[in-house]
């Protein structure tokens, strides 16, 4: 056992501390990320491919987690960097909206992301 624990790679710490931040956003793993990937879909209209919006999805909800001030602003600045053009301002709106439910809805009630589910236009866990 100690040999292959000495040929596993050893994580860099900048790869620890994203898969300690993922375990924190994501503790259902997939299907929490699959989740959020198909209410990002959902926002857009289906106008990308899942494989985008899932990467999309991953790196915003991350910065909207250690962000001291995650507003649409810092969305739109977040986003500017790789892909905005799938964006129109109301969709920022919506995934902006959605990421703070989720953010409340882990942090208050401590939901995962696919315990959390759209009504309407209001998210509700």
């Amino acid at each position: 056992m100690g040999l292959f624990n000495f040929l596993k790679s050893k994580k860099s710490p900048i790869e620890e501390m994203m898969a300690k931040i993922s375990n924190s956003i994501f503790p259902k793993g997939e299907k929490d990320i699959d989740a959020g990937t198909k209410e990002l879909l959902y926002i857009l209209k289906n106008k990308i491919d899942y494989a985008t919006a899932k990467s999309i999805f991953l790196k915003s909800a991350v910065i909207s987690r250690i962000s001291d001030n995650f507003d649409d602003a810092r969305l739109k600045s977040h986003l500017q960097g790789y892909c905005i053009q799938h964006f129109d301002e109301e969709q920022i709106k919506s995934f902006h909206g959605y990421l703070i439910a989720l953010s409340v809805a882990m942090t208050v009630q401590g939901r995962t992301p696919s315990e959390v589910r759209r009504e309407g236009s209001a998210y509700v866990w």
